[in-house]
């Protein structure tokens, strides 16, 4: 088998959030990326009543190395490495025994609003995967090839340095990125490319132009249904009533009210 085929056969559905936050921010685009607590902890109990599972990156890489399409599989990502993330989201993820891949720039680390590297550490051992979003959220499409270098491996070596694992992702900030790009990305090591949404596509079939279904602030129950069924391919949603409790949770347990 080949490996673009084993790509189609293995990438799940992928979901895109940005930030978690009980406060909403005053400018429209981050409050538009901004999404309530109480709104995801709904959404991964939709997951859940579907029958869908999360997994991260080292599962993804095992099932395209093995050519095989995982079952009822979806990916949850996070960009930008904002630290509501790991107050909100984070927590959340685990109650529900989930998995989400957080996309991290590096040059943020540490600075105001955004993840430390001791709860980058503390998710990654929680078996988060943590991922490249570039040092700084730069458009690569509009960088040299020796910017783009810096952006990609720098953010390599600084994560692999903290983690002490493998990184084999990166997602594109504001979705763009170019034939050098993936290039770069082949000689680094990565497996895997990001990007925000199909316009940025150029092969469908390529591991370095994934796609991804942005969810924003305020989706209602009945549209994450409709977003979930149009990947899924079914003629109808499931009822928005799914997303309230379900039975049989992680480790068979209820899960979150």
């Amino acid at each position: 088998m080949s490996t673009l085929l084993a790509v189609l056969l293995a990438i799940p559905m992928v979901l895109m959030y940005h930030r978690v936050d009980v406060a909403s921010p005053s400018d429209h685009t981050s409050r538009t990326l901004t999404v309530s607590p109480a709104q995801f902890e709904a959404e991964l109990r939709y997951l859940h009543a579907s029958g869908l599972r999360t997994i991260g990156i080292a599962e993804l890489e095992r099932d395209v190395a093995e050519g095989r399409k995982p079952e009822r599989a979806v990916l949850i990502t996070f960009d930008d490495g904002y630290r509501d993330q790991f107050r909100y989201a984070f927590p959340i993820l685990q109650r529900f025994g989930d998995r989400a891949i957080f996309f991290v720039n590096t040059g943020n680390v540490g600075k105001s609003r955004h993840l430390t590297w001791r709860e980058i550490d503390i998710m990654h051992r929680a078996g988060m995967s943590i991922e490249c979003h570039g040092v700084d959220h730069v458009d690569l499409a509009l960088l040299n090839a020796a910017a783009q270098q810096y952006e990609i491996d720098d953010c390599i070596r600084s994560l692999e340095g903290h983690l002490h694992d493998a990184v084999q992702a990166y997602a594109y900030p504001s979705g763009a990125f170019d034939a050098q790009t993936i290039s770069i990305e082949e000689r680094a090591g990565l497996r895997f490319g990001f990007t925000t949404d199909a316009s940025f596509q150029t092969q469908r079939d390529s591991p370095y132009e994934l796609t991804r279904l942005r969810v924003t602030s305020g989706l209602s129950d009945a549209g994450f249904a409709a977003l979930i069924s149009s990947c899924l391919g079914r003629a109808k949603p499931l009822p928005p009533r799914s997303l309230g409790p379900f039975v049989g949770g992680p480790n068979g347990k209820s899960g979150p009210k």
